[in-house]
C-alpha cells in the first residue's frame, strides 16, 4: 500500500486542469492508475507530477520504497501504460 505525500504534490492550478481533463475523459483519475500498479507502487509517495509531452499527458511518481529506494514511473495518464521505470 502506499501512502501519500507529507506535503501537497502539486499546486491547486494543476489540480483543476487533471480534474477537468478526467471529466472531458482525456486521462484516467489517479486512484484507476494507483490500483493497476498497486503491487509495484509499494512505499511512500514522495511526489506526484503532471507533464505534458509529445501530445501525451504523463503522470510522473516519485515513490520511496519499503526498501529505502526511490523508486520513479512515468505512466500515460490517459491509456495507463507504463511509460518509463528507473531507480534514482
Amino acid at each position: 500500500m502506499i501512502s501519500s505525500p507529507s506535503t501537497d504534490a502539486h499546486d491547486d492550478d494543476l489540480s483543476s486542469k487533471v480534474v477537468e481533463w478526467v471529466k472531458e475523459g482525456k486521462v484516467l483519475p489517479f486512484d484507476t492508475i494507483m490500483q493497476r500498479y498497486e503491487s509495484r507502487l509499494q512505499g511512500r509517495l514522495l511526489d506526484l507530477e503532471v507533464e505534458q509531452k509529445h501530445g501525451r499527458i504523463i503522470y510522473e511518481l516519485e515513490i520511496l520504497r519499503e526498501d529505502g529506494i526511490v523508486y520513479e514511473i512515468k505512466i500515460d495518464a490517459k491509456t495507463g501504460e507504463r511509460l518509463k521505470e528507473k531507480v534514482d
